[in-house]
């Protein structure tokens, strides 16, 4: 008998492999989500995004740290105006 895997959290890789065994192997949803421990509703969730977004709709966009927060990109460029401007000030 197979073991089956348990996943705390799918990573794109898995998630890519569940979608992939449905749409170019043919299995059925129930079977790919019972041979990884899965729920067939995840499976069918996964499908669907990739179906409408290909593999960027796999990625979990809450499990990214964006470099810079959205709300301080524009508080950036402000305080870089004003520090251009105080430079070009002090050397006059």
């Amino acid at each position: 008998m197979t073991k089956k895997r348990s996943f705390s959290h799918n990573s794109v890789e898995v998630k890519l492999e569940a979608v992939l065994q449905v749409l170019e192997s043919k299995k059925s949803v129930i079977e790919v989500a019972n041979s990884l421990n899965l729920h067939r509703d995840t499976v069918n969730r996964w499908v669907n995004a990739y179906k409408e977004q290909g593999p960027s709709g796999l990625e979990n966009p809450y499990s990214h740290i964006s470099s810079q927060p959205k709300n301080n990109s524009k508080k950036v460029k402000e305080l870089e105006k004003q520090s251009s401007n105080i430079v070009h000030f002090l050397s006059c």
